[in-house]
């Protein structure tokens, strides 16, 4: 028979806690407590203010890596194209060299970087753009993302206007512009050709902006002296890609006391270029070398570091390098001692900084404000040398297609990169 009394609850033991319903905030105004578990709208990269992205962008390596974020998004490529920002990120990187040109051939010849740490292709830097002409196609010299080149070789029965005399050209778009030289240049004395800043200013700012349509080549002369026999006077002819194209002339105006240099070029070795500066040691000047502001076209003389008196054996041996607005740097190869001295600032005498043991005799075949290609004696070893940190990154030529012996001229991207926001 069913019993009709109700069944006895379950007992809670004593430890148990009685389960109470905490207060909230939200109860304790009357409003609708949230459901829990359910998360809430979580904070993404593009929730970062642009101050906030530019300081992101700004610890970027590169300027590859630079161009790649501008690519993620409308908003990154208009943060990473501001002009302040490019400069703001030249100041904090120097640019990273791609590879080295060498005269060769025909034409120059791409060798990809081996520090680079991302594949290049040769092929994508190849030179068979440029204008067919009756010599040889060599470079003379090159900047941000530019090169600068000479015909050589010329036949002289060939007419004088028929085939340029240099070319600027940016491999990475596969543009180039012929130019011709004046007529009053024939049979000077020359010390060298330079590509040299634009004076346009774009969106980076001022002395930044270098670009097919803003660039200048400098054409540095060496003329008798009118009162003094055997002594030299140097002068300068400017070319400038903006306006009328055309060709100055432009005085070299002396720094400090008269300056007492040879007449003859056999007496000059190019030496490098620091600080918008270009160098040249002189034979039998004591330690001291010409240098010519790229700006201005001032010319004044400074020592160079007293243990390098050998530095008239060439540029194989010594070069001068440093980025803008930073210390000259003076590299020399003695014996197998690689010596890196720097200038103390306010102009001073120079001090050695870095000194390494070279395994075998070499010559410098390639500087930058950031590295120095030392070839061994052979040309069959090429040393990459970290002026920085003194690494060195080897890297062997296989065979004759890639034994180019001789100087060689550092490429880097152009600047400012070329972004679209």
């Amino acid at each position: 028979m069913g019993s009709n009394r109700p069944r006895p609850r379950p007992r809670r033991p004593r430890d148990a806690p009685v389960a109470t319903k905490q207060p909230t905030i939200a109860s304790r105004n009357n409003e609708e407590e949230p459901t829990v578990g359910v998360p809430t709208a979580s904070t993404t990269v593009h929730d970062f203010p642009d101050d906030v992205l530019e300081l992101v962008l700004l610890r970027l390596g590169s300027s590859v890596s630079l161009v790649r974020a501008a690519s993620a998004c409308k908003r990154w490529c208009r943060v990473a194209a501001d002009a302040g920002f490019l400069a703001r990120f030249r100041l904090l990187r120097v640019p990273l060299i791609l590879g080295l040109y060498h005269n060769g051939g025909s034409r120059p010849v791409f060798l990809p970087s081996p520090t680079l740490g991302i594949p290049v292709s040769q092929q994508s830097f190849s030179l068979d753009f440029l204008p067919e002409v009756d010599g040889t196609w060599e470079t003379v010299d090159s900047r941000d993302g530019l090169l600068l080149l000479r015909n050589m070789y010329r036949t002289p029965s060939r007419s004088r206007r028929s085939d340029p005399d240099l070319a600027v050209c940016e491999p990475k778009t596969r543009r180039c512009r012929a130019i011709i030289l004046p007529d009053r240049l024939s049979g000077r004395k020359c010390l060298g050709v330079f590509l040299l800043r634009g004076g346009a200013t774009g969106r980076a700012g001022g002395d930044l902006c270098t670009s097919m349509s803003n660039f200048r080549v400098m054409v540095v002369l060496l003329r008798e002296h009118m009162l003094a026999r055997r002594r030299g006077v140097p002068e300068a002819c400017v070319y400038q890609a903006t306006g009328n194209r055309s060709w100055r002339d432009t005085n070299c105006t002396w720094k400090g006391r008269n300056i007492d240099i040879p007449s003859a070029t056999a007496c000059f070795c190019f030496a490098g270029r620091a600080g918008g500066s270009l160098y040249w040691a002189i034979k039998d000047a004591g330690g001291a070398a010409l240098v010519i502001d790229e700006a201005t076209a001032a010319v004044s003389l400074e020592a160079l570091p007293e243990s390098i008196e050998g530095w008239h054996d060439g540029a194989r041996f010594f070069r001068v390098v440093g980025g803008e607005g930073a210390a000259p740097r003076a590299v020399r190869l003695v014996d197998r001692d690689f010596r890196v001295f720097s200038r103390l600032k306010g102009g001073g005498e120079w001090v050695l900084e870095k000194l390494v043991r070279y395994p075998g005799r070499a010559t410098i075949v390639a500087a930058h404000e950031t590295c120095v290609v030392v070839e061994s004696w052979k040309g069959k070893r090429r040393f990459f040398v970290d002026l920085e940190t003194m690494a060195v990154v080897e890297r062997v030529w296989m065979g004759k297609r890639h034994n180019y012996a001789g100087p060689a001229y550092p490429y880097v991207l152009p600047w400012p990169p070329s972004l679209n926001a």
